[in-house]
């Protein structure tokens, strides 16, 4: 008789252990407002290196831009600023990149420093498609974001960093 009372019993515990079942959440790059501390326009400057040259930086002010990411609100759009060069390569021509738009970027923090993932991307725009890499840190106000660009059939890869504030 006590075997048949303790059935019972039993299967009230097992339906009720998956409510004292938790789940930690410690990965910082799956939460929204992770990404969202870090969205807005970044002004600063742009260097560039190619083939081993270091020319230094591309004259000018240019504009970095942190978005949302429409497909998945735990990453992010980065858009990458147009620019224009002449390599130090001998007869080279100048050299224009178009603005590029990264999707799908992951963010995480640790310790106060937004760290944005290294990710491949590649973007047609017109007949040419731009393939690459992009990674980046954000300190308060302060970003540096690296990213390599290989257009079209180039045979060698154009390394960028912005470094800037936000806006």
């Amino acid at each position: 008789m006590k075997k048949i009372r303790l059935i019972p019993l039993l299967a009230a515990l097992f339906m009720l252990l998956p409510a004292f079942v938790s789940c930690d959440k410690d990965d910082d790059k799956d939460d929204p407002a992770v990404a969202d501390a870090i969205l807005g326009t970044y002004s600063g400057s742009l260097g560039y290196t190619v083939m081993g040259y270091e020319p230094g930086d591309i004259e000018g002010e240019y504009e970095l831009k942190i978005m949302t990411d429409p497909a998945d609100a735990d990453d992010v759009r980065v858009v990458i600023p147009q620019c224009s060069f002449t390599p130090p390569i001998p007869q080279a021509s100048v050299f224009t990149i178009p603005s590029l738009t990264v999707d799908g970027v992951d963010v995480a923090e640790k310790g106060g420093v937004y760290t944005l993932s290294e990710d491949d991307f590649a973007i047609k725009v017109g007949e040419v498609t731009y393939t690459g890499k992009l990674s980046g840190t954000v300190t308060g106000k302060a970003i540096k974001v690296e990213y390599v660009v290989r257009p079209g059939r180039m045979p060698m890869d154009i390394n960028f960093t912005f470094t800037g504030t936000l806006k």
